[in-house]
């Protein structure tokens, strides 16, 4: 098992709580739990923002307002 000092471990930015260092390392800034609902927002957000390519075409990601005005045309 890893040793850690946990005085020097970082903390989450929503809920204060204390997070292991290396999460800090991979350019995490919040603990596991809030991270998980970050996820989630953002999975929702992101299912939202797909249409068909054309008739009867698989479902395609849409990033901006212009693929949105052109897609399925």
């Amino acid at each position: 098992m890893i040793e850690c000092d946990l005085n020097k471990w970082p903390r989450c930015l929503d809920c204060g709580d204390k997070f292991h260092p290396k999460r800090l390392s991979l350019g995490y800034q919040h603990c596991l739990k809030c991270g998980d609902n970050y996820a989630k927002k953002e999975t929702d957000r992101k299912s939202k923002c797909v249409a068909p390519a054309y008739n009867k075409g698989a479902y395609q990601y849409v990033s901006s307002r212009e693929q949105a005005k052109t897609v399925g045309r």
